[in-house]
């Protein structure tokens, strides 16, 4: 071997090909005995050499599920934070790429890089086949709406009445709204709250007419997650919080078993590349296999006495609540309905009925106060109606203060948790499966060639550590490979040859 090392380049291919024999001749030989019908004699020859050398480094080789389920723990773990952070862009912004977790150097969670193209899915979810608008909104009383902003709506009321009040009144009487109010007299004052009341019942219904243009469930929770990523990350982890669990845990006992057989191919095959190549494989199938029983199958199997599932999918019932819980918190609150209403899309349209409803409010209004007067013989047609735009735009400015009293009112009469909750149990499996598995499936084949890349790593490690502690070990060359011989091997190879005397060759 020696001369051959420094023989140069021809002596370097001739050792390469000694080396190759050495390392194939064992096998070759069992597998060799075992065509010829001599298959105790090929069993002994692979066992007794892996028991030796099980023996002599015991202690080593258990480690080697040890590390297996280390890897799968760790790298299941790592892919499923990479699911959810950062949630900003984290790295270098050489460039990145829209709607796309990784860039050049760094690395975005996938749902919040996602966050538009998943809340748009989860909108249609809930706009198609969880929630109709207009069903919902009917649900509204106008009356008990009416009564429950009554006190805003005097207050609202006090500054219009201000602006209307007439030119020759005294000053120490009716110079604000509430001296005006004050002092009409008994009849006026009913007449007002009747026209108060009658106010907000009719923009009330005015609404749930024209809900579908007012309200944009697009704009609320895609908008919202957009705006709000942790929002979207929150609902996912709240839905899918054992299936996560169950992802990163499950790791380690995957990787555990896997490692079992990585350990039996290094009794056989002893060679420092295995480590990292089982390391490579565990990383992926640990993932792989977690993600399968989370979501496969989709309808219930029978397999002999057994009903098998995705793990999500038997958790229907119980996601769906958390669900409900999620989406109403915040997203579709009455608070962020009623947001979107006067500053989002819905905006413009309802101005539009809010001003109609301001003129007949200010028409009945007037006619109480100048005791059946023409109000535009005061100021004249375009006097009134700019006092009717001024109080449209006071009234937008003054109601979302107002509109508290009623936030508790609209939740639970508009009940949208047990709506949502209801309907989303009603599902099939295949339409619940679509609740979570896109966070997955978005960039699932990312996730494996992580868990690829993160064992493959851990596997060089302990393959490196291997080596170095065979350094002084006399039964390793400078290589880490075995160069003593198997004697019980070749004893126990000749014992089951059954008498025919074949030699099946070095057994090292």
């Amino acid at each position: 071997f020696a001369a051959l090392a420094v023989a140069g380049r021809g002596g370097r291919l001739g050792l390469l090909l000694l080396q190759t024999l050495a390392v194939c001749w064992p096998a070759w030989s069992a597998v060799r005995l075992w065509r010829n019908g001599k298959r105790r004699a090929a069993l002994t020859l692979a066992l007794s050499a892996a028991a030796r050398r099980f023996c002599s480094r015991w202690w080593q080789y258990l480690t080697i599920p040890l590390f297996a389920g280390a890897v799968g723990w760790l790298t299941n773990k790592v892919a499923v934070d990479m699911i959810f952070y950062p949630v900003e862009f984290g790295g270098l912004r050489l460039r990145t790429y829209p709607n796309q977790p990784l860039g050049w150097i760094g690395w975005q969670g996938i749902v919040p890089a996602k966050a538009g193209e998943m809340a748009a899915r989860i909108t249609d979810l809930v706009t198609n086949k969880l929630v109709d608008v207009e069903v919902v909104f009917r649900r509204l009383s106008p009356g008990k709406l009416a009564s429950l902003l009554a006190p805003g709506v005097d207050r609202i009321a006090e500054d219009i009445v201000a602006d209307i009040a007439p030119a020759g009144a005294a000053q120490g009487a009716v110079g604000a709204g509430k001296a005006v109010l004050r002092g009409l007299d008994p009849a006026q004052q009913a007449e007002l709250l009747a026209l108060r009341h009658r106010f907000v019942a009719g923009l009330t219904r005015d609404m749930q007419a024209n809900v579908r243009q007012l309200v944009d469930f697009d704009e609320i929770v895609v908008g919202g997650m957009v705006r709000e990523k942790q929002l979207l990350i929150d609902l996912f982890q709240r839905c899918g919080k054992a299936e996560l669990a169950f992802l990163v845990n499950s790791g380690f006992s995957f990787g555990c078993a896997l490692g079992v057989v990585q350990m039996l191919i290094w009794l056989l095959y002893e060679r420092a590349w295995t480590l990292a190549v089982g390391g490579a494989v565990v990383g992926y199938l640990t993932n792989w296999l977690a993600l399968k029983l989370i979501f496969e199958p989709v309808e219930p199997t029978r397999f002999g006495p057994w009903v098998v599932q995705g793990l999500f999918l038997k958790r229907q019932h119980e996601v769906s609540e958390e669900f409900a819980e999620a989406m109403t918190e915040k997203l579709l609150s009455s608070e962020s309905i009623w947001d979107s209403v006067l500053h989002g899309s819905g905006g413009p349209k309802f101005a539009a009925l809010l001003r109609a409803r301001t003129s007949e409010f200010m028409s009945g209004a007037a006619a109480v106060v100048y005791s059946g007067s023409d109000p535009t013989a005061f100021g004249g047609a375009a006097h009134w109606r700019g006092l009717e735009e001024r109080a449209s735009e006071r009234i937008l400015q003054l109601l979302p203060r107002e509109l508290p009293l009623a936030h508790g009112y609209i939740d639970g009469a508009l009940d949208l948790k047990d709506t949502l909750k209801t309907n989303l149990r009603r599902l099939s499996p295949r339409e619940f499966e679509g609740l979570l598995h896109p966070i997955f499936q978005q960039d699932e084949l990312t996730l494996l060639l992580v868990g690829t890349a993160l064992g493959l790593g851990v596997g060089y490690v302990q393959a490196v550590l291997d080596a170095r502690s065979k350094r002084d070990d006399p039964n390793y060359d400078e290589r880490g490979r075995r160069v003593e011989i198997d004697v019980d091997a070749d004893s126990a190879v000749s014992e089951g040859a059954d008498g025919d005397g074949e030699a099946p060759g070095p057994a090292s």
